[in-house]
C-alpha cells in the first residue's frame, strides 16, 4: 500500500509501494513531458493551425484524425506525433472536444456528446478534403470515445484506420482518474472544485462500473471494415490492468493488439507518456500504411 501521511506526489500513490517506489522516475519524467509539451502547444502558432489548404496525395489519401484524451487538448498531447505524421506525408486535423468548465484542458464533458462532436468534425475533415474515409489515432478516452462514433453514430463507414493508444476500452477506476488528474497541469486543481461527477460530466463515465461503458460493450468492440490497432504499455497507471486496453480478437474483424515492452522489453513508459514516445509513433506510423 502507499505510505501514510506522505503528500500525494505527481503520478504516484497507485496503491503498491513497490511499484510507487520503482515506477517514480517514470512517472516524473511524464509530468515533465505533459508540462513542456503545454508549452510547446501554447507558443507554436504554425503547430497549432490544421492542414485545411493543403491537399491530399495520391500516396496518403485519407486524413488523419488526432484525438486527445480526458484533460488534454489538440496542441500538446500531439506534439510529437503532429510533426512526425506531416514529415512522413500525411494531413493532419485535430480537434478540442468534451469542453467543460476549463477552456483549456478538454475531454470533460458527457461522452456521447463528444462522440457527436467527433462525428461533426469527421464529417467537415471529409467535406473539405474529398476524401472518403479517416484514419483516427485516439489516446486515453480519445481511443475509447470513437468507438461510440463508429458503432452508434454511423463513423463505420467514414473510418478505414482506428489506432488507440492506451485506450480506456473497458473503463477505469477512480483510482486511475486520480492517478491521470495528478499528472496534467490544472487537473487536479479542476478535480479538487467539488463533487467531481457533478464538475466533470466524462468522471463518472470512464468508469468501468458506470451504464455507458455497458451501453458501448454492448455494441460490439468493434465493426467489420474498420482497421484496429492497439498500443498498450504494461506500465500504464492510468488504465489499469494494462490488458484491458486490448480489443477482443474477432473472425472477420482487422484487430491488432500490441504491448509496447513485447517490443522494447526496457521500457517504462507510463499512460500520460505515450503519445510522445518514439516507439509507439512508429507503430502508429505501420497502422496508417495499411
Amino acid at each position: 500500500m502507499s505510505l501514510p501521511g506522505l503528500p500525494n506526489l505527481p503520478g504516484l500513490n497507485s496503491g503498491n509501494i513497490v511499484t510507487d517506489v520503482t515506477e517514480a522516475p517514470h512517472r516524473l519524467h511524464a509530468v515533465a513531458q505533459a508540462g513542456a509539451a503545454q508549452t510547446i502547444a501554447a507558443v507554436d502558432v504554425d503547430g497549432g493551425a490544421d492542414d485545411w489548404d493543403k491537399p491530399l496525395t495520391e500516396e496518403h489519401p485519407r486524413p488523419v484524425v488526432l484525438v486527445h484524451g480526458t484533460f488534454g487538448n489538440r496542441g500538446y498531447t500531439w506534439t510529437s506525433a503532429t510533426p512526425l505524421l506531416r514529415d512522413n506525408g500525411y494531413r493532419v486535423f485535430r480537434l478540442d472536444y468534451g469542453q467543460h468548465l476549463n477552456p483549456v484542458i478538454f475531454g470533460l464533458g458527457d461522452i456521447k456528446r463528444s462522440a457527436q462532436q467527433l462525428s461533426d468534425f469527421v464529417d467537415e475533415v471529409l467535406s473539405r478534403t474529398g476524401a472518403e474515409k479517416v484514419d483516427l489515432v485516439g489516446f486515453s478516452q480519445g481511443g475509447m470515445m470513437p468507438r461510440w462514433f463508429i458503432g452508434a453514430l454511423g463513423g463505420a463507414a467514414k473510418v478505414h484506420n482506428y489506432v488507440g493508444i492506451a485506450p480506456s476500452h473497458h473503463g477505469v477506476t477512480a483510482q486511475g482518474l486520480m492517478n491521470l488528474a495528478r499528472q496534467v497541469p490544472g487537473a487536479k486543481e479542476l478535480v479538487e472544485q467539488g463533487a467531481v461527477g457533478t464538475v466533470i460530466p466524462a468522471w463518472p463515465q470512464l468508469q468501468h462500473d458506470h451504464p455507458f461503458q455497458r451501453e458501448l460493450a454492448a455494441l460490439g468492440e468493434t465493426v467489420e471494415g474498420v482497421r484496429y490497432t492497439v498500443i498498450a504499455t504494461k506500465y500504464d497507471d492510468v488504465v489499469t490492468p494494462y490488458e484491458s486496453c486490448a480489443l477482443t480478437l474477432t473472425e472477420g474483424h482487422h484487430i491488432t493488439n500490441i504491448v509496447l515492452q513485447d517490443i522494447d522489453p526496457e521500457d517504462h513508459t507510463p499512460h500520460v507518456s505515450m503519445p510522445y514516445n518514439q516507439t509507439v509513433l512508429k507503430e502508429v506510423l505501420k497502422a496508417l500504411a495499411d
